[in-house]
């Protein structure tokens, strides 16, 4: 890569970097990037290999070229700077400036492919884990800040895309591999192209490409990965040995944080979570590339229509292309049809005419899991449409309605039958073999089994059907022989036990945990439910025991155990309130205060939804009652002092900050929060007294900065503005707000307004919300004479 592969860009982002730099051979207070045009008389006194840098005494500046191969990138601009021995220093600053550049130009290098330019695979996995690391304490509504969105700038989420060329080796075969390289290093500019301002475009090796896309919806996602594939399908590449033209297709996957993460995999670390995405992302990118290729495919989609049928097998039994990690379950039930029927047909009538139309979607029968592996399922058939149409290979799936849920049409024949090798029923035996029984019971309760993983303590030549018989009696031991046994999935064992008590079995289900820890390793969970329980009805107890056992999963210390109760229902309002579906949240939430009126986390969050959804007057009697309870609950403080502020009652709002500081006085949210309303009342001496605290807190630095910057901004200290901003940016390089504060510090010093409009950009792009940000774009490009932008820019804004 050569050295003028530095650019402007490059400048901006490292500018913290060249202050470190210069600041060990010169002494300055503080420090700008400026761009001077071609005919800027500036440059001459750089000399013409811009190898000496202009001291400007009366102004106190010093002005350090950044050049790379002859050619001028931009300035580095020290302000109260002072010289002891100028005549050497400016010679020699611009020497330790070729020294800083080739430094960032090594490291770029590093997090780079050199066919492409692209980032590479290490530099997107750090981007996503750092990603995470920001947005993990945002995605519950446990997080104080969450009816505040507007108080942190942190993202909620995010995007992931991975791509590859289909039928690369075939390509690379035919036209040459130096071709094949070219046609990469083709796409990897559309997509570079095509990248979002803030997102990371990356090649992860070979034909595979990867898209960050932060602050990014599911939908959005989507969409930007249908684009790409799009895009690409229009570029045409020619072969200069043969002077042969040629189009490339590509096939994308794509995933959504935090939305299709699930259970324990949130307790994981950063690094762990980045390494799954990208897994689950290459999982939906391989389903794409089944499916037909040019397509793009969503994980969150693959179980509903992205399953297919691998191999048909005796007894009307079908190996399927869905497991455990696209969350399927034994017992789902789905639609097959035969993707060689659909499209469009044109006939041809006697009379010469030709009609087209359609056709509508056959379905040839329905099918149910049965054991569900990690990557494939077994499934039987439970009706054919047609009995001489039958269902094979390359047939699609789709999830039925209600595919959790027992009907007639699963109901095999004969009396139930238990597996020899475990003493366990099938998924279906076992709802049969309970289902009277329950109803005739007036008490009982279900167990759930999450078996350890067989990868995480290796039991060579151990067959799988033999640790699920050890942990069957395992269970059996502890639950009792009464206790009746069948296989919920491949890695979970479901049990049945009459008359039962769910507290009761809290010791039976720690018992067993020991056990399989014991006999197989790896860590085992539990999840168990009852009846009656609430308005719950006999069926409701098996999505109880998976409720309770995603509440295992996320304890954090002793056995992964938890019985079905008010908590449980908390962290699945968690889990939909996290997926977005903040009306199911609710619903749990309310059935957790049920279950415990004295439930603070329930109602906390229950408020929250409530302001969300604009209730604010029903979310402030939420946190009231909880106030009431617990005088110093901070969450239910804090969220009530900004619930009245979006009431227009501050005294009121500062009240209740007040109280939350007195309770804990280091709670960041709070002291911003007062500091802002003083900052806004022009009160700026309070507001910095509470900001300074804020800084002071655990933690309150990445909170407080562009808060002080905005302040000092306000003051008309812009250099100290400057200085805040340039630490904001370091601890989150994409915080929109800070970045649209340094475009306008640029805008407000009359600087170059290149710059203000790089930084506009990238605060647009995370927060197109914003009006604001849209108006300081707008700004920026009028500087610049590119009024035609600018209007548009400004219409962007009015359109908010």
């Amino acid at each position: 890569m050569p050295a003028a592969s530095v650019t402007q860009r490059d400048l901006i982002a490292n500018e913290q970097f060249l202050r470190d730099v210069f600041s060990r051979f010169l002494s300055f207070k503080t420090h700008s990037l400026f761009f001077p045009r071609d005919d800027d008389g500036l440059i001459a006194g750089f000399g013409p290999d811009h190898d000496q840098a202009v001291h400007l005494p009366t102004e106190r500046k010093v002005l350090v070229p950044l050049a790379a191969s002859g050619r001028l990138l931009g300035v580095f601009v020290a302000r109260g700077a002072g010289l002891g021995a100028p005549r050497t220093m400016l010679a020699l600053l611009p020497r330790i400036a070729v020294m800083a550049l080739e430094e960032i130009r090594l490291t770029r290098a590093v997090a780079s492919d050199a066919l492409t330019g692209l980032a590479n695979a290490d530099a997107l996995t750090a981007a996503v884990t750092r990603e995470i690391e920001l947005v993990q304490d945002r995605i519950l509504p446990g997080s104080a800040s969450l009816v505040d969105p507007g108080l942190t700038g942190l993202r909620g989420g995010f995007g992931l895309v991975v791509l590859d060329v289909d039928h690369f080796s075939r390509l690379a075969a035919r036209h040459g591999f130096v071709a094949a390289e070219g046609n990469l290093a083709e796409a990897g500019a559309l997509l570079r192209r095509l990248c979002p301002e803030g997102g990371l475009a990356a090649r992860l090796h070979d034909d595979l490409f990867g898209l960050f896309l932060p602050g990014a919806t599911a939908s959005r996602c989507r969409e930007t990965a249908e684009g790409i594939v799009r895009e690409v399908s229009r570029l045409t590449f020619e072969t200069p040995a043969t002077g042969e033209s040629h189009a490339i297709t590509t096939s994308a996957g794509c995933v959504a944080y935090p939305q299709d993460m699930r259970g324990g995999q949130f307790v994981a670390p950063p690094a762990e979570q980045a390494r799954l995405l990208l897994r689950k992302a290459k999982k939906a990118l391989a389903v794409a590339k089944d499916l037909g290729r040019n397509q793009a495919m969503a994980f969150h989609r693959i179980l509903a229509e992205g399953g297919v049928v691998l191999e048909a097998l005796p007894l009307a039994r079908y190996a399927v292309s869905l497991g455990r990690f696209v969350d399927a379950e034994a017992g789902q039930r789905f639609l097959v049809w035969s993707p060689r029927h659909e499209g469009a047909h044109d006939i041809r009538k006697s009379d010469g005419e030709r009609v087209s139309g359609r056709s509508p979607t056959m379905i040839k029968g329905e099918i149910a899991l049965l054991e569900v592996g990690e990557d494939l399922a077994f499934a039987e058939t439970l009706q054919c449409t047609d009995p001489g149409w039958a269902i094979e290979p390359g047939d699609r799936l789709l999830l039925a309605a209600g595919s959790d849920e027992a009907s007639h049409a699963d109901t095999p024949d004969g009396p139930p039958k238990k597996d020899p090798a475990t003493g366990l029923f099938s998924h279906a035996d076992f709802r049969r073999q309970t289902a009277a029984d329950r109803e005739k019971c007036q008490a009982f309760s279900m167990a759930l089994v999450l078996l350890p993983d067989p990868s995480s303590e290796p039991r060579a030549g151990r067959p799988a059907e033999a640790d699920v018989a050890e942990a069957a009696a395992v269970c059996r031991a502890h639950f009792g022989q009464t206790a009746v046994g069948g296989r919920f999935s491949s890695s979970k064992l479901v049990f049945y036990l009459p008359d039962r008590d769910p507290a009761g079995l809290a010791e039976a289900a720690e018992a067993v945990l020991a056990g399989l820890g014991e006999r197989l390793g790896g860590t085992a969970a539990v999840g168990v439910a009852g009846y009656p329980f609430l308005n719950y009805t006999r069926a409701d107890v098996p999505e109880n025991c998976r409720k309770a056992l995603d509440h295992a999963l996320l304890l954090p210390t002793g056995p992964k155990m938890a019985v079905f109760d008010t908590l449980s229902l908390t962290v699945s309002g968690d889990r939909h309130f996290t997926m977005g579906d903040i009306y199911a949240a609710m619903e749990e939430y309310k059935q957790a205060l049920l279950a415990d009126e004295g439930n603070t986390l329930a109602r906390n969050s229950l408020g929250i939804c409530l302001a969300r959804l604009g209730r604010l007057d029903k979310a402030r009697c939420e946190f009231d009652r909880v106030i009431a309870r617990d005088a110093k609950n901070t969450m239910a403080l804090y969220n009530l002092g900004c619930v009245c502020r979006r009431l227009g009652e501050n005294a009121a709002a500062r009240k209740a900050f007040q109280k939350c500081l007195r309770a804990n006085p280091g709670h960041i949210y709070s002291l911003l929060r007062l500091g802002r309303m003083a900052e806004e009342d022009k009160r700026f001496a309070p507001a910095l007294k509470y900001y300074k605290r804020a800084m002071a807190a655990p933690g309150g630095a990445p909170q407080t900065l562009r808060h002080l910057a905005r302040l000092a901004f306000k003051r008309g200290r812009n250099e100290e503005a400057r200085e805040y901003l340039h630490q904001a940016l370091l601890h989150d390089p994409k915080d929109a707000v800070s970045l649209h504060l340094m475009a306008r510090l640029y805008l407000k010093e009359g600087q170059d307004p290149a710059i203000a409009e790089a930084m506009a950009r990238q605060a647009v792009a995370l927060r197109p919300e914003r009006t604001e940000f849209w108006q300081a774009l707008a700004r920026a490009l009028t500087a610049q004479g590119r009024d035609g932008e600018a209007r548009e820019a400004m219409a962007r804004a009015e359109g908010i």
